[in-house]
C-alpha cells in the first residue's frame, strides 16, 4: 500500500510532510522504510511537547489550553503548520505537498477531556483539510500503530487509490 501511494505521489509530483504527536516518529517511519521515499517524503516535526506544537508548528497557545492537545483543532493547526514549514523550507506550491498530524490518547490516563484511545488524525494540502476521529482500543504501542494504519489508509482514500 505504501509503495502504491509512493509511487502515485511521484508520478503527481507531490510531496508528503508530516506533524507527528502521539504517533512520535513511526508514521513517517513506515513510508521511509521504502526505498526511494526521499523522492516523494520531505521529512516529520515530531512535537510531542506542546512547547513545540507552538514553536514548529504554529499551533496556538489558546487553541491548546481551550481544546487540548488531543482535539480536532490541534490536528488541524499541526497539519497546516507541517505544510506551512515544507512551503517555506522547500520551496514549494502549497498544492504540492501534502501534510498529515497524528495527536491523541495513548494512555495510560485521560488527558483533558479526552479518554484513552481518542485520536485524531488530519490532512492538509492547499486546497483542504480533512480529520479522522478515531476511538481506539489497546495498550499504548497497539494505539500508536492503529493510528498508522489509518493515516496511511486515510491518505490512500484522499488519494483515490
Amino acid at each position: 500500500m505504501i509503495e502504491q501511494i509512493l509511487d502515485t505521489l511521484r508520478a503527481q509530483g507531490k510531496y508528503l510532510m508530516f506533524a507527528e504527536s502521539l504517533t512520535g516518529g513511526l508514521l513517517v517511519d513506515r513510508f521511509v522504510s521504502v526505498a526511494g521515499a526521499s523522492e516523494v517524503v520531505l521529512g516529520s516535526e515530531v512535537t510531542y511537547s506542546e512547547s513545540l506544537k507552538i514553536a514548529l508548528l504554529g499551533v496556538e497557545e489558546d487553541t491548546l489550553e481551550a481544546k487540548s492537545a488531543v482535539s480536532r483543532e490541534v490536528a488541524i493547526q499541526m497539519a497546516k503548520g507541517a505544510l506551512a514549514v515544507a512551503c517555506g523550507s522547500a520551496d514549494l506550491e502549497s498544492t504540492e505537498v501534502i501534510a498529515m498530524s497524528t495527536t491523541g490518547n495513548a494512555g495510560p490516563m485521560i488527558q483533558g477531556d479526552e479518554s484513552v484511545g481518542t485520536v485524531f488524525v488530519a490532512l492538509a494540502t492547499g486546497l483542504e483539510v480533512k480529520v479522522h476521529k478515531l476511538q481506539l482500543a489497546g495498550d499504548r504501542n497497539e494505539i500508536r500503530n492503529q493510528t498508522c494504519d489509518d493515516a496511511v489508509e486515510f491518505l490512500r482514500e484522499h488519494l483515490g487509490l
